[in-house]
């Protein structure tokens, strides 16, 4: 190997190391005011869509996210969900970033089915919540079910069953009660109230909604309660004549 050709390779790997080098600089010299720009970004803002929520819920909110402060990059969306989930009144929260607007939240509430007790309510789900307006709970007219909270969602379910069995009858549960000795307290719309323990219900019940559609229909205005109570047959209260 001549010496010029030794040279000229020593000039090219000299040529290599210096490329390498400015290369690693400028990446670095990128990375550290790429990290500058990260500390020095302003606090993301978060925008709470209104789409079906109230007024009062989305301020509601929007004041709660507006506890969250963080960079556009370093906002934890998860942590906005959880945040969001503290309301028990809130069904779905979705959470994505958007480069116009921020951080956009998305929410949408539990619809309720039914008032639980008297103070709260039960969606389709057997969830029960506190809704954020109160007066949601007497403005409207709900059936009313009653019970251990951790029986809710079988009692809502019970209430949804009875309704599809009697509905032929237009008979709709007005209040629904689930002792601690797992007895069904259970009153219509028409007045019409019923008895029935924890053993066989479903069996009873649907027994019932057969014989007032068939033999006892005829009767079915003058009958005041039923008790499902018995193994072998029920006992029927009637209502007590009107005297002219």
């Amino acid at each position: 190997m001549t010496q010029q050709h030794m040279t000229d390779l020593h000039g090219r790997s000299l040529m290599d190391w210096l490329g390498y080098v400015f290369a690693f600089l400028m990446l670095a010299l990128v990375m550290m005011i790429g990290y500058r720009l990260y500390q020095q970004a302003p606090v993301a803002k978060i925008v709470v869509y209104p789409t079906g929520l109230t007024q009062q819920e989305h301020q509601r909110l929007s004041e709660l996210l507006a506890q969250q402060t963080d960079t556009f990059f370093a906002t934890d969306l998860s942590a906005i969900i959880k945040v969001s989930q503290q309301l028990s009144w809130l069904d779905e929260v979705r959470v994505t970033r958007d480069w116009q607007q921020g951080i956009v939240v998305q929410a949408l509430p539990k619809q309720p089915v039914a008032r639980f007790g008297s103070e709260r309510f039960i969606d389709a789900k057997g969830e029960v919540f506190t809704p954020l307006e109160k007066r949601r709970l007497t403005d409207e007219h709900w059936p009313t079910l009653q019970g251990d909270p951790s029986q809710a969602k079988s009692i809502m379910q019970q209430m949804q069953q009875v309704n599809s069995w009697f509905a032929p009858l237009d008979l709709m549960v007005e209040d629904m009660i689930l002792t601690p000795r797992m007895t069904w307290l259970i009153r219509f719309n028409t007045g019409l109230r019923v008895v029935v323990d924890g053993e066989n219900t479903t069996q009873k019940l649907m027994t019932l909604s057969h014989l007032l559609q068939t033999e006892l229909y005829p009767r079915l205005d003058e009958m005041q309660a039923l008790d499902l109570r018995y193994k072998n047959g029920m006992a029927i209260s009637w209502k007590v004549p009107e005297s002219f």
